[in-house]
């Protein structure tokens, strides 16, 4: 009980430090849902809201299919749409490919997302790579990830930011996690169309399976 007290107790004053320091300061707020449809399929679906206290606001949905070829690798295909006050509405197909491997106590996991950008409004497009490597490990405090992720435009070919990972995982429930998480992003072009330009920011990040009726393997 009292390491979940002092993380939230954490997270109510990195929250707080947003409205301090400047617009570069996000809060993002961000559910996982996994809905599982047999040992092999899932609907995987989030939802996120960011926000600087200050100006800039945005919202993202994202649902997808997700198919499990063994117990370390899956991939996973889908559909997102964003919107906000600092950026142009945006349509964006994307696949995933997820492995996972675990080495004495550590966790690391491998995703590659492809993803077709598409911005209505301004008629414009953009197909980019993303790959995230972490590894997690257990602690007294709760689970530990570290990890980063590299967005690699293809179109022209260039690292368009690239992200840094910190978090602390856990359980709430027996099917919900909760972690706490810094992410430092930096940008190295300014060529993708009205993107959010953070560069601190704290997520609160839910994951939430349901397992709607039993299934056998």
């Amino acid at each position: 009980m009292k390491p979940t007290i002092f993380s939230f107790t954490i997270v109510l004053l990195l929250l707080g430090s947003t409205s301090i320091y400047g617009q570069d300061q996000i809060a993002w707020f961000h559910y996982f849902n996994k809905m599982n449809l047999s040992y092999k399929y899932s609907i995987d679906t989030d939802i996120g809201y960011r926000n600087d206290f200050q100006s800039m606001e945005r919202w993202q949905i994202r649902t997808g299919l997700k198919y499990n070829l063994n117990e370390d690798f899956n991939i996973r295909a889908g559909i997102m749409h964003v919107q906000g006050t600092h950026a142009d509405n945006e349509l964006r197909l994307y696949q995933d490919f997820l492995h996972k491997t675990t080495f004495s106590d550590f966790h690391f996991s491998h995703r590659l997302r492809f993803e077709e950008q598409f911005f209505p409004m301004i008629n414009q497009r953009n197909y980019r790579v993303r790959y995230n490597p972490m590894v997690k490990f257990s602690t007294g405090i709760g689970a530990v990830t570290l990890g980063i992720e590299p967005f690699i435009n293809l179109n022209p070919l260039k690292i368009s930011s690239n992200r840094i990972y910190l978090g602390i995982t856990r359980y709430t429930f027996k099917n919900t996690l909760v972690t706490l998480q810094y992410i430092r992003e930096g940008s190295y072009a300014n060529s993708e169309m009205n993107r959010l330009n953070s560069s601190h920011m704290i997520r609160i990040k839910i994951d939430h399976t349901i397992n709607p009726i039993r299934f056998k393997k």
